[in-house]
């Protein structure tokens, strides 16, 4: 895993841009999003839980599906805006709640399906909350996380994490494939469905989604075109005349909480 870094809290670097993750098409429509819905398939009776649910989109578009979703947050204003998109599409089966992922309010074996989108390079503790996730499913019920994922290679990984977390100081570290099927694994989770998707980011509105000075910016467009060889070709960064584009890669994972009995 690649070295931690200290980070802002993440309820102070989402609380002045939820409404910018809340609308940003990054987030609200997307192939992996499709793809967690197409795998996981959400039933008329379940009961689902959306874990650091941010601008709300998995979670409503899980309430399309399921009969209710709870979608929890550890910032307010991320669910008060995740609120305000869901009463737009008119969803009257979705709760909000604070809760720490790494900690969830929970009972045991409570929820028939268990997400988590684009969130978990911010937990101190990944390991701890997809344990938690594990611990309020129920018996056959599944987790499914959709995360950016880091290189094998170390040096990048960690170069890559540095960047993020001058973008964004609630950036903890991207995991390697490897290590999140180590950590369902060591959850009891059996594995179900693994995946990774391209997800092209615009630069700047990279930048203005984390409301990033023009200093810090300009610095960060430096690095991401003068980094390492290995770092710019991870991230398959794309200049057309002033528009600077790269691939953030993600994978989606899916297990299954073994049964009773």
């Amino acid at each position: 895993m690649p070295a931690l870094v200290m980070r802002q809290p993440a309820n102070t670097q989402f609380a002045r841009n939820a409404e910018h993750y809340a609308r940003s098409a990054v987030f609200a429509q997307s192939d992996n999003l499709s793809a967690l819905l197409r795998v996981v398939n959400p039933q008329p009776h379940w009961q689902t839980l959306d874990v650091a649910a941010g601008g709300g989109h998995t979670a409503i578009a899980c309430a399309a599906r399921a009969r209710h979703v709870t979608a929890t947050d550890i910032v307010p204003q991320m669910l008060a805006a995740a609120r305000r998109l869901a009463h737009e599409r008119e969803l009257t089966n979705i709760d909000f709640a604070l809760a720490d992922a790494e900690s969830l309010p929970h009972p045991d074996a409570t929820f028939d399906l268990v997400t988590c989108r684009i969130a978990p390079h911010h937990f101190n503790d990944p390991g701890r909350a997809v344990r938690e996730m594990a611990r309020v499913c129920k018996p056959g019920a599944l987790v499914a996380v959709i995360d950016g994922i880091a290189p094998p290679d170390r040096a990048v990984a960690d170069e890559i994490n540095r960047w993020e977390a001058e973008r964004d100081p609630s950036h903890v570290a991207l995991l390697t494939v490897n290590g999140w099927s180590a950590l369902f694994c060591a959850a009891h989770l059996d594995s179900v469905h693994l995946s990774a998707f391209d997800l092209w980011l615009d630069f700047d509105e990279h930048m203005r989604r984390a409301d990033v000075d023009n200093q810090t910016a300009a610095n960060l467009r430096r690095q991401l075109l003068h980094g390492s060889p290995a770092m710019r070709d991870w991230l398959k960064v794309t200049v057309k005349g002033d528009t600077i584009t790269f691939n953030w890669p993600l994978i989606l994972i899916v297990g299954r909480k073994a049964a009773a009995g």
